[in-house]
């Protein structure tokens, strides 16, 4: 009698009793599935947080800071910390700042922050600056010599602003000031053209605040 010749095609991709089965059979459990979903789902999110941070964050930024009156103060621009890494290392890997230079720091939304001077190696001031473009607070950080738990630089904040110690001094800069915010090119360009819908999407026109009527430079009045 002639043996029956079987059609590899009906064959089973993953046969009985093989750990692939078993995996599969358990990924069909409905809780399993939920598990995994719950697990997994933040993480896609967080790496999908990254990488739109990655295509639509600017490198570059400029600030130029207004008195209460509308009168021009200075100017400051340098590199933007916008992905979770950048805000999380800040400038920590900095040797220092030149007159003129700082860090923005470029955060989703104006809500409560914490600020600390962890592995810094010079001091420096924090600017606290809203969603409108105002200053909300300002701090002059100093060294840690004493390790954890370092001391929390707290304020109200969509950006932060960071610059040489006592620069805000220097330059008569104070809480109720106003930072107008010019924003550089996206980081990845497509084609020739850079990705800006989104980020109009997200954040509005490429400045924080609209330019105030700007007078000649005369130091703040004491009004």
């Amino acid at each position: 009698m002639d043996e029956e010749v079987i059609d590899p095609t009906d064959l089973p991709v993953f046969p009985e009793d093989t750990l692939a089965r078993r995996i599969i059979d358990r990924l069909k459990d409905r809780r399993v599935l939920a598990v995994l979903i719950i697990v997994f789902a933040p993480m896609v999110g967080w790496v999908g947080f990254t990488m739109y941070s990655d295509l639509t964050s600017p490198n570059y930024a400029s600030a130029t800071i207004y008195d209460e009156n509308g009168g021009y103060l200075e100017s400051v621009e340098g590199p933007v910390a916008a992905t979770w890494r950048e805000l999380a290392i800040g400038l920590s890997e900095t040797e220092s700042l030149d007159p003129g230079h700082g860090m923005f720091f470029r955060h989703k939304q104006e809500k409560e922050r914490a600020y600390v001077m962890r592995d810094m190696t010079f001091p420096i001031d924090i600017i606290f600056i809203d969603a409108d473009g105002t200053i909300t607070t300002i701090h002059h950080a100093e060294l840690e010599t004493d390790g954890e738990p370092y001391t929390e630089y707290r304020g109200r904040a969509k950006y932060v602003l960071e610059v040489p110690y006592q620069w805000t001094i220097e330059n008569d800069i104070a809480v109720g000031d106003t930072v107008q915010i010019e924003w550089g090119p996206p980081r990845v360009r497509n084609g020739g053209s850079t990705v800006v819908a989104i980020i109009e999407d997200e954040h509005g026109p490429d400045v924080v605040a609209p330019e105030p009527y700007r007078p000649p430079s005369s130091p703040r009045s004491s009004a």
